[in-house]
């Protein structure tokens, strides 16, 4: 991959009421990337957010459906670039370093860089919010066999063919986990470097809820483990009934072995049967939704090799 200096660099930034930090945003990026486009993905913002872009020199374009996932699905598709830095309009990533973030996409050793919030404020999370990220990325790593240390971050540095060929579903603020799983189901190459996050300004308000988002991140992040890991995720489910039915096969068998009859436990033995040829049937979907996996997964390896910006 050629080096950054002559490739298009894109800053892309989502944004919904953010007029009290919109500008220093822009200004910042404009400052260290004086190169690089900078839009403004605007979300039906209710204040001064577009007016306020524009007056600093960002291009704005507008996603109608609310959503910060219809946001980015918006990004990918209608904005075009070589390197895509995505970060959010909040003015809580410290953006000194960003080409650092640059380097390892633009030398083709990395298809994402996230900008990993090792280094932060006290007041930069509340606790919930401190305890939900951890959570979030413990379950992740946990599920996927990954060592990240925030799935959660809005900074991201990309490549084009990532952007390009990653596909997204999610609408809301499971993006940035959905993102991530995505990437690495199709083989994308993450790498994380730290950097500083601070708290909101006066007057700017998060828009995360920390419960029903969580809730909705977590669902996300199973749904998308049973797409990526099928077989494993089925015989999770296949392995539970299994156990239910030894369990209450085991007080009929003993006493079948003690008196040759299961006298009236006639119910317990059909649950036990049911449950083991309900465990045998997840267990077969699993294998067969794996079998189609693989199968996907090689359709889209085929498509990204034969797309013609891929680099």
């Amino acid at each position: 991959m050629q080096e950054s200096e002559s490739m298009k660099i894109t800053v892309v930034i989502p944004a919904l009421n953010e007029e009290k930090t919109i500008a220093k945003v822009v200004r910042d990026f404009k400052q260290q990337l004086p190169e690089a486009e900078i839009i403004v993905y605007d979300n039906n913002s209710t204040d001064r957010t577009v007016e306020e872009a524009k007056k600093a020199g960002a291009k704005v374009l507008v996603q109608h459906r609310r959503g910060k996932g219809n946001v980015i699905r918006a990004m990918f598709e209608n904005v075009e670039s070589d390197i895509y830095i995505m970060v959010d309009g909040d003015d809580t990533y410290v953006v000194d370093n960003v080409r650092e973030l640059i380097a390892p996409v633009a030398k083709g050793e990395a298809d994402m860089v996230v900008g990993a919030r090792l280094n932060y404020e006290e007041t930069s999370f509340s606790w919930s919010h401190k305890l939900g990220n951890k959570l979030i990325t413990t379950v992740l790593n946990r599920l996927f066999g990954t060592k990240l240390k925030d799935v959660e971050s809005g900074y991201r540095v990309m490549n084009r063919e990532l952007v390009k060929s990653v596909i997204l579903l999610e609408g809301g603020f499971g993006i940035e986990p959905e993102l991530t799983i995505r990437c690495l189901q199709q083989g994308f190459r993450i790498q994380e470097l730290p950097v500083h996050y601070r708290s909101r300004p006066e007057g700017s308000h998060s828009k995360l809820n920390t419960i029903n988002d969580g809730y909705v991140v977590l669902y996300t992040m199973i749904t998308l483990f049973r797409d990526y890991n099928p077989i494993k995720f089925f015989s999770l489910i296949s392995l539970f009934f299994l156990i239910i039915g030894l369990i209450t096969g085991s007080k009929i068998t003993i006493e079948y072995l003690m008196t040759g009859s299961i006298g009236g436990h006639t119910g317990t033995a059909a649950f036990t049967i049911m449950m083991i040829i309900l465990s045998t049937l997840v267990f077969l979907m699993g294998v067969l939704l794996d079998s189609v996996n693989n199968k996907w997964r090689v359709t889209q390896e085929m498509i990204r090799k034969a797309m013609p910006n891929s680099k």
